[in-house]
């Protein structure tokens, strides 16, 4: 799935497909290593974003943060989050941000490795 080819591409994150036939936190669009995000995906021209947002919260476990990840053609992903869940957001990413340093430091990386910062740029977990 493009969505998840994109978030593992940033992220440094194993995402994949999730089972998409009934709403709740068992069933997300995208399953992967970042158990702390409830991931809504919408590929669609025009998102309803409030109902989007509102089937996210809906569908997300207590401990998991309702995201919906947008795009339309010839247009980039979009993550959208409600402001107040931005700091528990950032919390998920930094903690995922963490493991991949870890695995990223038992593969020995070479000195002077830096933090890929461009736009799109995968993580690489030095900084």
């Amino acid at each position: 799935m493009e969505a998840a080819a994109k978030l593992n591409d940033v992220l440094g994150t194993r995402f994949h497909r999730g089972r998409q036939y009934h709403g709740g936190p068992d069933s997300p669009d995208l399953a992967g290593d970042l158990p702390g995000l409830h991931l809504e995906v919408k590929r669609v021209e025009r998102v309803r974003l409030y109902e989007a947002l509102g089937q996210a919260r809906r569908d997300a476990a207590p401990d998991q943060v309702p995201v919906v990840m947008h795009r339309a053609n010839n247009r980039p992903w979009v993550i959208v989050v409600e402001v107040a869940d931005l700091i528990r957001l950032l919390d998920v990413i930094d903690e995922c941000r963490a493991r991949v340093g870890d695995a990223v430091g038992a593969a020995a990386p070479a000195a002077g490795a830096g933090v890929n910062t461009a736009p799109g740029g995968a993580f690489n977990g030095r900084v």
